[in-house]
């Protein structure tokens, strides 16, 4: 237990105390002794007052090291305890996911340090044995869990101080992020070259410093110390300056490093915002105002759009119609509501919870897929086959639509968690499409989940974001009956806010589907022309 030394440590204390006092001082007279007058005793006695000093120093040192810590625990210790109300609930806060990600990969280390130094070999050994059976973030986790946390910050335009409270879009979710955590969070975003954003939570931070107690500890000093180096090199020099007078301000004696640290430090020749050009384009500013709902369609763009009842293929749903809310005409979107029970939802998960892997996208140049940030998620491909449940899903699709579902692509089962997201993109192939491998006439997003805030299918061009709702099931096509790309039904993945987003995508191919979408005498794809440019 580190809130006390065990007692193996405090005779460790009391030995070396022992060793030091009962240890003799060397002289260079050999024939010296103390025992025989006053004045060889009174020296003895000056080494015991230092040796003493020195203990007592080493005494409350350790001391301060263990309140440390205590206060540590506690802290980690009422974490525990919120999340232990409601564990999913806990984890699905950002806020509280990027700080169990900071403690277990960022804070740890230094409690090692400690236990170090209070374990024997055999106890040390069996720590490091228990350790390695256990999960630890890495560093591209922490890393994306800071990222994640300024893109939703960004695409929703959050006030980082609500942020750093636990407070998204004005709701309290969760604890506050110390002025450490915020400091750090600073930090990484200065190594991931988000300048802009840096400036804001170093702000952050300092507000939140002046008002905690016990934070002028020398590693703390010396951290701040880097970050105000890295603010220099920015060019954020009033940052840099504030970091700077607070160190100096708790430890007067660093003004010299400090000074040099202002004086040789230079701007970097490529110190700007790192933003993907893509990032810049009106399209993606397009597309987070329809994440965050400032752009809607007026009440004339939905005039013509129903909900209706349809009986199905065949009428075979007459009994149990399906429940049709027509979204967007052209290109035709519509929602089917309550398509999959809470029972097919909870056996698909289980199904795919053992597959699940980092999301990919398809690499046209090589053929194969690769990991990219511009999408955040895990998935897992399942036949159809699987399970009865999973049948189910595709042939009522297929009642639904009046496509030959059996041409669809595997199930892929997404979930999304910390900022999870996919930026901007089309569904149908761009390149590869032949005879024989067909494109991806329509796709349909089954949504396993609610999501609390956020998470949002949102079509730009269309103006249009569909919030997940349990059950239900987004249908759009996307190519024209000329079977050509409709660029007009490029859509995203809005980032998590709060929740986490489950879906399971099917892929339907145009193969043999001429009977239920046939094509007109000439193309029809001059309509989506003006969204192939991005711009």
């Amino acid at each position: 237990m580190i809130l006390e030394p065990s007692g193996r440590f405090l005779c460790t204390l009391v030995f070396c105390a022992l060793v030091w006092c009962c240890t003799p001082v060397l002289s260079s007279d050999d024939d010296v002794d103390y025992y025989s007058s006053v004045a060889g005793l009174e020296k003895l006695l000056k080494t015991e007052q230092v040796l003493l000093t020195d203990l007592k120093n080493y005494i409350a040192t350790t001391k301060h090291n263990i309140e440390v810590l205590e206060k540590e625990i506690l802290k980690i210790e009422a974490e525990h305890k919120t999340a232990s109300i409601n564990i999913e609930n806990y984890l699905t806060n950002p806020v509280n996911a990027y700080r169990l990600i900071k403690r277990l990969f960022y804070d740890w280390h230094k409690y090692e340090e400690h236990f170090e130094k209070v374990k024997d070999n055999e106890q040390l050994k069996e720590w490091k044995t228990k350790k390695s059976q256990l999960h630890f973030p890495n560093k591209v986790d922490f890393e994306e869990s800071a990222l994640a946390l300024v893109r939703l910050q960004q695409t929703y335009n959050l006030d980082v101080g609500q942020v750093a409270s636990g407070i998204l879009n004005g709701i309290k979710y969760g604890n506050e992020m110390s002025w450490t955590d915020c400091l750090l969070l600073g930090q990484q975003l200065v190594n991931a070259r988000a300048f802009n954003q840096t400036k804001d939570w170093i702000n952050e931070s300092m507000k939140r410093y002046s008002l905690e107690e016990g934070s002028s500890s020398v590693s703390t000093l010396d951290f701040m110390e880097k970050l105000g180096e890295n603010l220099m090199k920015t060019g954020d020099i009033d940052g840099a300056l504030e970091v700077l007078r607070a160190v100096v301000v708790k430890d007067p004696q660093r003004l010299r490093v400090v000074s040099e640290i202002y004086n040789n430090t230079y701007l970097l020749p490529e110190a700007y915002e790192e933003e993907k050009e893509y990032h810049r384009t009106q399209e993606f500013k397009l597309y987070e105002k329809v994440c965050r709902e400032e752009i809607v369609r007026t009440p004339a763009e939905e005039r013509d759009l129903r909900c209706r009842y349809y009986w199905g293929v065949d009428n075979a749903f007459v009994l149990s119609p399906f429940k049709i809310e027509e979204i967007n005409e052209d290109p035709y979107v519509m929602l089917l509501h309550d398509m999959v029970t809470d029972k097919q939802i909870a056996t698909i998960k289980e199904i795919a919870m053992p597959y699940m892997k980092r999301s990919t996208v398809r690499d046209d140049s090589s053929g194969g897929s690769k990991r990219r940030n511009y999408r955040i998620s895990k998935n897992a491909w399942l036949e159809y086959t699987l399970h009865p449940h999973t049948e189910k899903l595709l042939r009522d699709l297929h009642y639904a639509t009046g496509l030959e579902t059996q041409f669809s692509e595997e199930l892929q089962v997404a979930n999304y968690g910390l900022g999870g997201h996919y930026e901007p993109h089309v569904d149908f192939y761009l390149t590869g499409v032949t005879e024989e491998y067909s494109n991806r006439i329509s796709t349909s997003i089954f949504y396993l989940s609610d999501v609390e805030q956020g998470g949002a299918t949102a079509f730009p061009y269309l103006k249009i974001a569909i919030k997940p709702t349990k059950g239900s099931v987004l249908f759009w096509y996307n190519l024209h009956r000329s079977l050509d790309g409709d660029y007009r039904t490029k859509h995203a993945g809005c980032p998590v806010l709060k929740g986490s987003k489950w879906i399971g995508n099917v892929w339907t191919h145009d193969r043999t589907q001429f009977a239920v979408r046939p094509c007109g005498l000439y193309r029809d794809d001059e309509s989506s022309w003006e969204y192939m440019m991005v711009k």
